[in-house]
């Protein structure tokens, strides 16, 4: 079963920022230069999405398209976010998105979580 995106509260009722471990996680191991996807569960219609990459490490994200590493010294469009391993990734999917990851890493550990929502 699925895990809702619930915050806990703290002694005084506010958010506290603490949601229950997901019970749908996926991790991988991104090779240089070529792309991996995974595609959101249509359990729930919306998500949202959080992505944790290993220490040290980066990747880009799509939810468009298939993620780019940016070629070239100069500013070009683009439809990749930047995800770090020094900081929180999350954005809000929809069941069916299929979410695309690159590296140009030699290797980068990806892990991907959601937890559905009603909002």
């Amino acid at each position: 079963m699925s895990t809702q995106l619930i915050f806990g509260r703290d002694v005084q009722g506010y958010n506290a920022d603490a949601p229950q471990f997901s019970t749908d996680i996926w991790t991988a191991t991104l090779a240089a230069g070529t792309a991996a996807s995974i595609t959101v569960p249509s359990s729930h219609s919306k998500w949202i999405m959080n992505v944790t990459v290993q220490p040290n490490g980066w990747c880009w994200v799509s939810r468009t398209t298939t993620a780019a590493i940016p070629a070239g010294g100069s500013f070009a469009t683009s439809s990749s976010d930047l995800a770090v391993g020094t900081q929180e990734f999350q954005r809000t999917v929809f069941a069916g998105n299929v979410i695309s990851f690159i590296t140009a890493n030699m290797t980068c550990d990806v892990k991907v979580s959601f937890q559905y929502t009603t909002i």
